[in-house]
């Protein structure tokens, strides 16, 4: 397996290299040369796995076993979900009217994120400790289109990156898109009635999205055979929603502030990946229509792949006030508390239960537990339920270097990132412990 960029400027990289690289050279972003396809006899026997099995075997698929060897990697990834709260890693709530909660919050910090950045820490670790080098990651606090802009200018320095071995490890990054995928099969075989008929039936899985990356991994599953219908559910920053009902890709005046306070983004840079795939993997329309987007800010979809879109996907926007309301429904009917990001997707089942009620299985993708959340709770005039864990990080210190709005963010960045480099070289050019060490900044 192999990947290149979605815009076809440079060079095939294997999975080492396209974990490492963050953005690909030419600004694109990394995608498999091809997409396995699973027959009928696969889904089946996957059907029995549990989550941790599935996510082995979607890396078993994507990763050569030359590069990490299956049962190394596989105690990688048991050795990321063992501090995992839950015993099955991730867990399926089935409530009231159909509503099927998948609660990928179990991790150490209650976001879907710690599913595959467990993962993926695994990975690296593996390959630094085994040629003995480090990287500087960096992870920048703040809404997700303040912090794009100069992470992309960094890594549009290929020389800057290589000299001070840096890598992101935001949702730009391949390897948390393939652990995602693994979101999509469990979510299937835990909802679907049978997969003895045929065809087989088909499962409507509706992922709170902001930024992409995880209804991308929902398209690659989608590709690979898995009979699902995807529904991107977005808060008031509607872009992608505006892509898929009209073909808009353009972006507002400015990024709302909503209660899903994740999914405010303007600019979803997966959302690239996604038309790549569903163009046919076409770099060089890629590459046209993300250099127009970068001068115009500004994009209307071809017809032919706006229709693609569209099939592919369905779309809702949710407001402040269709969030509480569904937080109120859900606990009403069920005494379940709902993360307003959840509620997103609620909100989309609570306005189509008649197409649930037809016999179409529907599941939610729940990104973080409501413990997160308590003042949207308490907007929703519900009790927030926190646990000693969340509640004890409001007395641990807190470190981070404010950056002024007025300020050259990515010139603070290159500063800060040239001075831990030196700090490494100084003690030796040795392997870090840990390995893997953080630039991070907070507007």
């Amino acid at each position: 397996m192999e990947y290149i960029s979605t815009r076809g400027g440079t060079g095939a990289v294997d999975f080492e290299g396209a974990l490492f690289s963050g953005y690909a050279a030419d600004g694109g972003l990394f995608m498999p040369s091809c997409i396995p396809s699973l027959d009928r006899a696969t889904l089946q026997q996957w059907s029995h796995l549990s989550y941790p099995e599935l996510v082995k075997e979607i890396c078993f698929l994507f990763v050569k076993p030359e590069l990490i060897p299956r049962s190394v990697l596989a105690d990688l990834i048991d050795r990321a979900f063992s501090k995992f709260r839950h015993k099955d890693v991730v867990h399926l709530s089935r409530l009231k009217d159909g509503l099927n909660v998948l609660e990928l919050w179990h991790g150490v910090t209650y976001a879907f994120k710690d599913l595959s950045l467990s993962c993926t820490g695994q990975f690296l670790q593996y390959f630094l400790e085994k040629k003995q080098k480090h990287v500087t990651v960096l992870v920048v606090h703040g809404n997700s289109d303040e912090i794009d802009e100069p992470i992309k200018e960094l890594f549009a320095d290929v020389d800057f990156v290589r000299r001070n071995n840096l890598m992101s490890l935001n949702s730009i990054n391949w390897s948390r898109i393939m652990v995602q995928i693994a979101h999509y099969f469990y979510a299937y075989f835990q909802c679907a009635p049978t997969l003895d008929s045929t065809p087989l039936p088909v499962v409507e899985i509706v992922v709170p999205t902001g930024g992409g990356g995880n209804i991308t991994a929902g398209c690659i599953a989608q590709k690979m055979g898995l009979p699902i219908q995807l529904v991107a559910a977005v808060n008031s920053n509607d872009i992608i929603h505006r892509t898929v009902k009209d073909g808009d890709f353009s972006l507002s005046d400015h990024v709302k502030a909503t209660l899903a306070s994740a999914m405010d983004i303007q600019e979803p840079y997966n959302v690239e990946r996604i038309l790549w795939l569903l163009s046919g993997s076409d770099s060089h329309l890629m590459k046209t229509l993300m250099e127009q987007f970068t001068v115009s800010k500004s994009l209307k979809l071809p017809e032919d792949l706006h229709r693609k879109v569209s099939e592919t996907l369905r779309s809702c926007s949710a407001s402040d006030e269709d969030i509480l309301r569904a937080m109120q429904r859900c606990w009403e009917e069920n005494h379940y508390l709902l993360c307003p990001h959840s509620a997103v997707a609620a909100h989309y089942h609570y306005s189509h239960l008649d197409s649930c009620a037809s016999g179409t299985p529907r599941c939610c993708l729940a990104p973080a537990s409501a413990a997160k959340f308590p003042d949207a709770v308490l907007r929703a005039g519900l009790v927030p339920q926190i646990p000693p864990e969340i509640t004890a990080l409001t007395t641990m210190e807190t470190r981070s270097t404010a950056l002024q709005r007025d300020e050259d963010w990515a010139q603070v960045l290159r500063d800060r990132i040239t001075a831990v480099e030196q700090h490494w070289r100084k003690r030796g050019g040795g392997l870090p412990s840990p390995a893997l060490q953080g630039v991070r900044g907070q507007p």
